[in-house]
C-alpha cells in the first residue's frame, strides 16, 4: 500500500536480498577462479615474472619514500573533501544563482550548437531544430514561468543543505564504487583467461561469454546502484519533510523494498544490454562498407538511442515512487509517467539548466584542483629539483584524479536529492501543502493556478497567508 508524507518501513525482503547476494558472490567468485587459472597458465608466466621484477624494483623506491607518498595521497583526499565541502556551502547559499547561470549557459549553448550542427550537416534550420527546441522551451520558461526556475534554485540550495546535514549520504556511493571495481576485475579476469586459453581456437566462445558476463555485471551494478540511490532518496525525503533520519532507518527502508528495487535494476540492465547489442550489431554492419550495412548501422543506433530515451523518462520518478510511497515496480512506473506528464517542465529544467549548474560546480572544482596542482608542481620543481616539464603535469593530473574522488561522493548524493525534492514537491501540490515541507511559502504553487481556483485553499490570499 502506498503512503504519502511519511515513509512506512516494511519487513526486509529476505528472498530478494538473499538471491542478489548469492548471485553477486557467485559472479565475483567466478572472477577469482579465472584469475587463479590465468596466473597458473604457462603462457602468462613470463609476463607475471616481469611484473614481479618491476614491483620489486619499485619496492625499494617505495620503501624509501613511502611516507612522502602516503602524505601526498592523504593530503589530496583531504583537499578533495575540503573543496567538496566548499562547493556544498556555495550551493546551499547560491543555488538559485547557479541554476539561473546554468540555464543561460544551456540556452546559449543549444542555440550555437544547434545552428552549427544544422549548417555543418547542410540541412539548415531543419537540422538545427532538435538542438534548439530544449533551449527554446527553457527560454520560454524563464520568461513566462520564472517561478519554476526559482523553485529549481531552491531545490539546488536544498541539495547542498541536505548533504551537509546528513553526512551519511556520502556512504552510499562507496558501495557503487566498490562494486564497479569488483565488476571490472571479474570481467578482466574472465576475458583475460579466455583470450589467452580458448579464444584462438573457438572465437565464438569469446563472443558468447562476453555477452553473458556483460548482462550479469549490469544486473549486479544496477542492483547496487539503485539500492545506494534508494538510501540517499530516503535521506533526502525525510530531511525535506523536516525529520532527522539516520543510516539505520534508511537501510531498513531499502531492505523492505528491495524486491521492486532489484526488479528495477534487472529491467534497467536488460535495456542497457539490448542497447549494447544493437550498437555492436551497428558496428559490424558498418564494417561491411556497403550501403545496406551503413543503413542498418544507422537504424540500429537510432533504435538504441530511442529505447534509452523512452526508458529514462518513462521511469524518471520510479525509484522515489518505490522508496517513498512503497509502490511495486509496475505501479512505480505508472506513478512516474503520471508525474512526468504533469511536471515535464520541471524535468526539462533539471536536465538542462540544473545539469549545467552541476557542470559549473565541477568546473570550479577542476579549476581549484588545477591551482593546487600547480602549487604542488612548484614544490616538486623548486624543492625537489624535478624537471618542470614533468613536475607540473604530474602534480596537476595527480591532484585532479585523487582529489576528485571524494568530491564525486558529494556530487552524486546532490543529484539524487534534487530528483527526490521534485517528487516531494509533487506530493506537496497533491496534498495542498498539508505535509511538513521546507519549500518557502512564496514558491508553493503557481499564481495563475490560484487565480483559476475558487477553492480558498488555493486562492492568492491563501498563498499569502501560508
Amino acid at each position: 500500500m502506498s503512503t504519502k508524507g511519511k515513509i512506512k518501513i516494511q519487513p526486509p525482503n529476505t528472498k530478494a536480498i538473499l538471491f542478489f547476494t548469492i548471485f553477486t558472490l557467485l559472479f565475483f567468485g567466478t572472477g577469482v577462479t579465472f584469475l587463479v587459472l590465468l596466473l597458473m597458465n604457462s603462457t602468462v608466466q613470463p609476463y607475471l615474472d616481469a611484473f614481479i621484477v618491476l614491483i620489486f624494483g619499485l619496492g625499494s623506491t617505495f620503501v624509501q619514500y613511502w611516507w612522502i607518498l602516503v602524505v601526498i595521497f592523504v593530503g589530496l583526499v583531504v583537499v578533495g573533501f575540503l573543496v567538496g565541502w566548499l562547493l556544498l556551502f556555495l550551493t546551499s547559499k547560491f543555488g538559485d544563482i547557479l541554476v539561473i547561470a546554468g540555464s543561460i549557459f544551456f540556452i546559449i549553448g543549444s542555440v550555437v550548437g544547434g545552428l552549427l550542427a544544422g549548417f555543418l550537416l547542410g540541412g539548415g534550420i531543419l537540422f538545427a531544430l532538435p538542438g534548439l527546441i530544449p533551449g527554446g522551451l527553457l527560454l520560454l520558461t524563464m520568461i513566462f514561468s520564472f517561478n519554476k526556475i526559482r523553485r529549481a534554485g531552491e531545490f539546488m540550495k536544498f541539495t547542498g543543505q541536505v548533504v551537509m546535514a546528513e553526512k551519511g549520504m556520502m556512504v552510499a556511493p562507496l558501495f557503487v564504487s566498490f562494486v564497479s571495481v569488483m565488476n571490472f576485475l571479474t570481467i578482466a579476469s574472465i576475458y583475460g583467461y579466455f583470450s589467452v586459453v580458448a579464444i584462438g581456437a573457438m572465437p565464438w566462445l569469446g563472443y558468447l561469454i562476453g555477452t553473458v558476463i556483460t548482462l550479469v555485471q549490469l544486473i549486479i551494478y544496477y542492483g547496487i546502484f539503485y539500492a545506494a540511490e534508494a538510501i540517499n532518496t530516503t535521506y533526502a525525503y525525510e530531511w525535506y519533510r523536516k525529520r532527522d533520519p539516520d543510516f539505520k532507518f534508511c537501510r531498513k527502508n531499502v531492505a523492505g523494498k528491495f524486491g521492486p528495487i532489484l526488479t528495477f535494476g534487472i529491467v534497467t540492465a536488460l535495456v542497457q544490454w539490448i542497447q549494447s547489442m544493437l550498437r555492436n550489431a551497428a558496428s559490424r554492419s558498418q564494417q561491411k562498407g556497403n550501403v545496406a550495412g551503413i543503413v542498418l548501422a544507422v537504424l540500429a543506433r537510432m533504435l538504441a538511442a530511442v529505447m534509452g530515451i523512452i526508458f529514462k523518462y518513462l521511469t524518471y520518478f520510479t525509484l522515489p515512487a518505490i522508496v517513498i510511497e512503497g509502490h511495486g515496480f509496475k505501479d512505480g512506473v505508472k506513478r512516474s509517467f503520471n508525474l512526468l506528464k504533469k511536471y515535464y517542465m520541471d524535468v526539462l529544467i533539471r536536465e538542462t539548466g540544473v545539469s549545467r549548474a552541476f557542470g559549473i560546480l565541477q568546473f570550479i572544482a577542476f579549476f581549484l584542483y588545477g591551482v593546487i596542482g600547480a602549487i604542488l608542481g612548484m614544490v616538486l620543481h623548486f624543492v625537489y629539483g624535478l624537471d618542470p616539464a614533468l613536475a607540473y603535469p604530474l602534480a596537476i593530473l595527480s591532484t585532479i584524479i585523487f582529489a576528485f574522488i571524494p568530491t564525486f561522493f558529494i556530487f552524486r548524493p546532490m543529484k539524487t536529492a534534487y530528483l527526490t525534492f521534485v517528487f516531494a514537491y509533487a506530493q506537496d501540490e497533491e496534498t495542498r501543502f498539508s505535509l511538513p515541507t521546507r519549500m518557502p511559502k512564496d514558491l508553493r504553487g503557481e499564481l495563475k493556478d490560484a487565480r483559476l481556483s475558487s477553492n480558498k485553499e488555493r486562492s492568492i490570499a491563501g498563498l499569502v497567508d501560508r
